[in-house]
């Protein structure tokens, strides 16, 4: 009960000195907004991802049947802003990958280090422009991303665009024999949210990941690859200090139910915490 008392304190102080909010919301889940942290900020982000994907019942017999079991990753990211307009970003990733039987293999899965950049205040631009470039270093896989961030406000609505390209390196350490090689991947992401209240904005957002030219050395490796493209409904509590983004995606490519081994369920939940330090 004094742990319950304690973290209901702090969360309730962090709402409270919201009129002293050095926080910088993300409206929408998947898309950066062109606005940085203001300079000697420092914000904590926590993500939660749900794939809910298909198993085999009995790992020794896969005539048994299947089973639902989702697949989760977890970001934690410190965000620290270096000025007004530069910000830094270090994550930690973890993955629960689901497995036959109905349980999935929790594990750290790499870290990632971004920085992120705009070019002008909020409105002083036709549409306000931002650079995003991040390496990440995860166990079998390396990768650098590049992203532009495009917004513009009109009235109490925003919309939000990042052209987003990823170049990966699988097994980074490997030979070529065991698969070392570098892939482009695309991860465009677009969408609007409006301002109801102060608090509450709700919108829409698309976004989609994967390979123009799809790789793989099976049928499903190259449906996995190809480029899936999702679309939702979102939604944005600020409290200032303390926000939550969260949104439900379908599945565009494909509804059907997925087989094992399969990346992609029929939907995607992300939700982002953000706690001001």
């Amino acid at each position: 009960m004094r742990i319950r008392a304690a973290i209901l304190a702090l969360i309730t102080a962090y709402v409270a000195r919201a009129g002293v909010a050095g926080a910088n919301p993300r409206p929408l889940p998947f898309t950066y907004p062109n606005e940085t942290l203001p300079e000697g900020s420092v914000e904590l982000e926590l993500y939660t991802d749900v794939n809910p994907l298909r198993v085999n019942a009995d790992p020794a017999d896969p005539s048994k049947g299947q089973l639902w079991e989702p697949s989760y990753v977890l970001q934690n990211e410190l965000e620290y802003g270096i000025n007004d307009r530069w910000e830094l970003g270090f994550y930690q990733v973890f993955e629960a990958s689901p497995e036959d039987g109905g349980s999935n293999g929790f594990a750290f899965d790499g870290l990632k280090w971004r920085v992120r950049t705009r070019f002008a205040e909020p409105g002083e631009l036709p549409v306000d422009i931002g650079l995003y470039f991040e390496l990440e270093t995860m166990h079998d896989e390396l990768s650098f991303e590049e992203k532009v961030n495009l917004q513009r406000t009109f009235g109490l609505a925003k919309w939000m665009a990042n052209l987003w390209v990823e170049q990966s390196l699988e097994r980074p350490l490997d030979s070529k024999e065991h698969g070392s090689q570098w892939v482009f991947i695309v991860n465009p992401t677009t969408g609007f949210t409006f301002q109801v209240t102060p608090t509450f904005h709700p919108g829409i957002e698309y976004w989609a990941r994967g390979q123009l030219s799809a790789q793989g050395d099976s049928d499903q490796d190259r449906a996995n690859a190809k480029v899936h493209h999702f679309l939702g409904p979102v939604a944005h509590l600020n409290f200032g200090r303390l926000w939550w983004s969260g949104g439900l995606y379908w599945n565009l490519t494909s509804q059907k139910t997925p087989e094992p081994g399969d990346a992609y369920g029929p939907v995607w939940f992300r939700s982002v915490l953000g706690i001001d330090l």
